[in-house]
């Protein structure tokens, strides 16, 4: 019984993994423009899909409205840098039981002025069985849901430390 209040106790006192929540007002209600994905791979259309979940998610975790054009606060641009898929386990019949989707975006907040303000590259791999039905198609869709939350989340934490306009 004692061993309970000490563990709390030091449940409190341990440094926490400094992962922090974006605060939904973040954004202040100002506009951004999103166009859409730039790609220059093999893989005609899948920017589609990216630009439309990368939309999504900054208007759902931001207080930010969708704007097009150059009439922006800010503009989010985004290319594929690395896409592509691969089998980890092959299977003696031909084909694979295990594929690999393997997608890279880089990104790049701008604001009005057109200076850079954050950027970066998400990074993201998926393994897929395709015994179970599962494709590469499938594993991209999850990949690009993980990649816009992410860039979401790093252009909340930039517009957080900016002065409201």
């Amino acid at each position: 019984m004692r061993l309970l209040p000490l563990l709390l106790c030091l449940s409190f006192a341990m440094p926490s993994c400094g992962y922090r929540m974006i605060s939904p007002e973040v954004g202040g209600g100002r506009s951004i423009s999103v166009p859409t994905t730039l790609n220059t791979s093999r893989w005609d259309g899948i920017e589609v899909g990216l630009t439309a979940e990368i939309r999504a998610d900054l208007q759902r975790q931001l207080d930010i409205r969708l704007r097009s054009g150059s009439v922006a606060d800010f503009t989010l641009h985004t290319e594929i840098e690395d896409v592509g898929r691969r089998a980890r386990v092959a299977l003696l019949s031909g084909g694979a039981a295990l594929g690999v989707a393997e997608l890279a975006v880089k990104w790049e907040l701008r604001d009005s002025k057109n200076e850079v303000l954050s950027g970066g590259t998400v990074r993201r791999n998926l393994e897929f069985l395709t015994d179970l039905g599962e494709n590469a198609f499938g594993a991209f869709d999850e990949i690009f849901i993980e990649i816009s939350q992410q860039i979401a989340l790093e252009v909340g934490a930039e517009l957080a430390q900016l002065p409201d306009a």
